[in-house]
């Protein structure tokens, strides 16, 4: 299994744990189609990553969160370390990232619909829909700068790094890619709960 493979495992592990209440060891052996080793393995990165900090709770055979808060290992090194520190910036991604509010794309299409009909009904009937009654076209909104969102988060990054990064969260089950129509890089979360 390649490390991308691997990582993008991990990060819909991550993913998983975190928006579901139950996710004993079983329940995720069987939706990752991984053996209880690897399981262990992988959130033992995530645990080192500094992401989660998990204990089983053998009554329910669910694992549950600590209270103790997650931290990096800093005893890693070499590409274990490397691995971890790129595990800990894409799942600090997955929660931290601005999302395009796909709620004001969808109000703004629905509008400009709207006035496109309108318009081609005024010229083939101006009587029953009369030209003063067109109004303004839409304007379009402004959204979410997702780039500028990633570069406050990690500023040290480059060019290429978010690229990858991106194309990880999508590997990942999100949504994000760069709109022609809006200029902008869109992101939203796109998450099914299946493998």
């Amino acid at each position: 299994m390649s490390n991308n493979s691997k990582m993008i495992r991990q990060l819909r592990l991550y993913r998983n744990i975190c928006k579901t209440w139950y996710h004993g060891p079983d329940e995720l052996m069987e939706r990752f189609k991984i053996s209880r080793r690897m399981l262990q393995r992988d959130l033992k990165d995530l645990r080192d990553a500094g992401v989660i900090r998990l204990t089983l709770d053998k009554k329910d055979n669910n694992y549950v969160e600590t209270s103790e808060p997650p931290i990096f290992d800093e005893s890693v090194t070499g590409r274990r370390r490397q691995h971890l520190v790129r595990l800990k910036r894409l799942t600090t991604l997955m929660d931290n990232l601005e999302r395009t509010d796909m709620d004001k794309i969808s109000h703004y299409e629905s509008e400009l619909e709207e006035y496109d009909w309108y318009k081609e009904y005024m010229v083939e009937d101006p009587e029953e829909f009369p030209p003063e009654d067109l109004g303004d076209p839409p304007v379009m909104p402004v959204l979410e700068d997702v780039k500028a969102s990633y570069y406050s988060l990690f500023p040290e990054s480059n060019e290429r790094m978010r690229q990858r990064d991106f194309s990880a969260l999508n590997d990942a089950g999100y949504n994000i890619y760069y709109s022609h129509k809006y200029k902008t890089i869109i992101f939203e979360d796109g998450w099914e709960y299946s493998d």
